[in-house]
């Protein structure tokens, strides 16, 4: 009974740090793009930009770790451990899901970050060619991650939002928390669709800005309401699992 209490705070607090943290992520990338979205994809653009701007960026790929993807891996984890019984095999495969989001999703983000510093020096002290070099290495990587990695998340991110909250509404959920967790699914699916197709890039940012918006949402709701107990969402699976 109290490891499943203490496992319940342990998620809930990830999950409303996550929600700070991938807001401070949004933040500090609007920061470094301003208007200009596309920036990032531009290793010309990047590679320039004055050193505390390269900073904030690199700042926001690590709350883009510690806010999007782990405490992912926390609250999956944990909706897995009270549900794996009523969800069953649909349950194991949301978990591998939700582990594969934050996984791909990580190694984006930390690629950037590490290799924003040493093409910046190359590009500084290189001749022209070495500066041509080092803004097309970004580019490839910048695209890589963006039309690559966290592209591949969509229907993963769908698949366990679908399955988790089939689950949290028999368990007496809230309708707007449920609302959101779809919204984020659709959201993001509907990213890797457009981002498949190139003049599709203005209606995949803005399905990206609503995932960005209403995820960390969903996880700061989630994360409030199973701290305060209100979460019939586990506590009452939980304490009739211990009993």
């Amino acid at each position: 009974m109290q490891q499943n209490l203490t496992a319940a705070r342990f998620t809930a607090c990830a999950a409303i740090l996550g929600g700070i943290l991938a807001y401070t992520t949004v933040i500090l990338s609007m920061i470094v793009t301003g208007d200009d979205t596309s920036l990032v994809l531009s290793g010309a653009k990047m590679l320039s930009l004055p050193a505390e701007v390269r900073d904030i960026y690199r700042w926001s790929m690590l709350t883009d770790i510690f806010g999007f993807y782990l405490p992912s891996l926390v609250v999956g984890g944990y909706l897995w451990h009270v549900f794996r019984d009523e969800a069953g095999a649909l349950g194991s495969i949301a978990l591998l899901a939700i582990g594969f989001y934050a996984t791909v999703g990580i190694i984006g983000a930390s690629t950037q970050q590490a290799v924003l510093t040493p093409l910046v020096q190359l590009h500084e002290q290189g001749d022209a060619s070495i500066k041509a070099a080092a803004e097309v290495t970004w580019t490839t990587v910048a695209h890589a991650v963006q039309y690559g990695l966290w592209w591949s998340e969509g229907l993963v991110v769908l698949f366990w939002g679908l399955t988790v909250g089939a689950q949290l509404k028999r368990a007496g959920s809230g309708w707007f928390s449920l609302l959101l967790l779809k919204l984020v699914g659709i959201s993001f699916t509907l990213f890797l669709i457009f981002g498949f197709f190139k003049p599709l890039d203005e209606l995949m940012k803005l399905m990206e800005m609503s995932f960005v918006t209403l995820y960390p949402l969903w996880l700061l709701i989630f994360g409030v309401q199973l701290l305060r107990g209100n979460g019939k969402v586990v506590r009452h699976r939980a304490q009739a699992r211990a009993i």
